[in-house]
């Protein structure tokens, strides 16, 4: 399964979520399964535990989630402070 976001069309009107996504896939793309970013990895290299389409969809839904205004406003309210995030670092 590749990674896709849930709502790309939104990317348009809100480029931190985008920024958020594209940094998401920067960081994580290296692995080939979400699940085995979010459960991690046996002695063998295999995904500790299996994730649903769904619950892959979730998890990449609230990544773009928190480049949106509201997800923005919940990390300041949380004490973040969003930096720019600068590719190639």
């Amino acid at each position: 399964m590749t990674m896709n976001t849930y709502k790309e069309y939104r990317f348009k009107n809100n480029p931190k979520e985008q920024e958020f996504v594209e940094k998401f896939w920067k960081e994580y793309g290296k692995y080939p399964l979400m699940e085995q970013i979010v459960f991690g990895t046996d002695e063998r290299g295999l995904s500790k535990d299996n994730l649903s389409e769904r619950e892959e969809l979730i998890v990449l839904s609230t990544i773009q989630w928190l480049g949106s205004p509201v997800g923005q406003g919940f990390l300041n309210s949380c004490g973040f402070e969003l930096k720019a995030i600068l590719y190639g670092e």
